[in-house]
């Protein structure tokens, strides 16, 4: 079994997604690579990585807990899957890469559609339920950081055009990893700045990414210097990087935590710590599972965290903030953590956003906070 592949010149690799708009399909942006790769049509799904070799990516998902619950996220994630079909675009060049029969795929334009919406945000008391619990349990030291999170109803008074939606997202999300998956009807896509595990050979990274304050709009050097020293946006952006230096440090030689810098967004300003080392002994896989989640994800310790979560939130997170990669036929490959993302559900889009509340969190700023990472959904509307 071996993939063909011949260069072709789509106006817009969406036009793809078009295409098979009736098949299972993903896509995924790498803005590091500028990279943009697309698979339909599923061929088969793995549950370990022996199997790869033979593929040019597997397209992977998880689910932030184990079980599944909520009828709308049935079927999704926890899978490792091929595609029949890739579309892989880099460097100006398009490459389809397929496996038995090969597809004429035209030129569609991919229209840009303003979506009539209306947005419903009237769960503050729930919020507030939610964070007395999460900040009760911190003031009684039962945890140093929990993660909470918010799913909020979008409702579209005609159908949803998910090439659009992503169109948007890839234009204004450029420090961003753009990702959909499409099945049964439903898809999941976001704009994550958020890396988990990156895998190139020898060589692994991840992210610590916490710490958050709303950009203005213009890029404000005075914000990011007061993000930087700011009390307690740094005690819980120095969890997170404690917890996945000490867990990378057991499996890895050299292990190397760069300075902590800005990451720069549409609507935000991140703290963002990169840590990496070297490794030959786990896959690439085996990292995610040893990583999720972080506590920038889940909280810490993340076993209490997730008990609280699982507890006192009342919507089921599904794929979000959970881990979503690909994996080359090298077993080398990248996963992010689904998080400014959304389900779309017929004319529904339900929308998710968290954050991670320490001791010195405030309730309504919080959810605040979380309102603004909202606007990466709503503005892709």
């Amino acid at each position: 079994m071996k993939y063909q592949k011949i260069q072709i010149k789509l106006d817009s690799s969406l036009t793809f997604l078009k295409y098979f708009k009736n098949e299972e399909c993903f896509s995924f942006y790498n803005p590091l690579k500028k990279e943009f790769i697309l698979g339909a049509k599923r061929l088969k799904a793995f549950y370990s990585e022996k199997s790869l070799k033979n593929y040019p990516y597997t397209f992977s998902s998880m689910t932030f807990f184990n079980f599944i619950q909520d009828e709308k996220w049935s079927g999704f994630g926890n899978e490792n899957i091929a595609f029949e079909y890739y579309l892989v675009e880099k460097e100006g060049k398009q490459t389809l890469y397929y496996l038995k029969d090969f597809v004429e795929i035209e030129s569609m334009e991919v229209e840009i559609c303003r979506h009539s919406f209306r947005c419903v945000m009237d769960d503050y008391k729930d919020w507030k339920q939610l964070f007395s619990a999460a900040h009760n349990a911190i003031s009684n030291k039962e945890l140093d950081k929990v993660v909470i999170s918010r799913e909020v109803k979008i409702q579209c008074d005609e159908s949803i055009n998910t090439e659009s939606i992503l169109q948007n997202l890839l234009k204004q999300n450029e420090n961003s990893f753009i990702f959909s998956y499409c099945k049964d009807g439903k898809t999941f896509l976001g704009a994550t700045p958020e890396i988990l595990i990156q895998k190139e050979k020898n060589n692994v990274l991840s992210y610590a990414l916490a710490g958050t304050v709303l950009r203005s709009d213009k890029e404000d050097e005075c914000e990011k210097k007061k993000l930087l020293i700011d009390t307690k946006n740094r005690q819980e952006h120095q969890i997170v990087i404690d917890s996945i230096a000490n867990l990378m440090r057991n499996f890895t030689d050299e292990l190397v935590v760069d300075e902590t810098k800005i990451l720069t967004l549409k609507n935000l300003y991140h703290l963002q710590t990169c840590i990496h080392g070297n490794n030959t002994s786990r896959t690439l896989l085996e990292w995610v599972k040893l990583l999720h989640p972080t506590p920038a994800l889940g909280g810490n310790p993340v076993n209490k965290a997730l008990e609280l979560i699982r507890r006192y939130e009342k919507h089921e997170r599904g794929l979000y903030a959970a881990p979503i990669g690909i994996i080359d036929e090298d077993g080398d490959g990248i996963f992010v953590v689904g998080i400014r993302s959304a389900l779309i559900e017929k004319n529904t889009v339900y929308a998710y956003s968290g954050c991670g509340i320490v001791d010195k969190s405030n309730c309504e700023s919080e959810y605040i906070e979380t309102t603004n990472k909202l606007k990466t959904i709503i503005e892709s509307l």
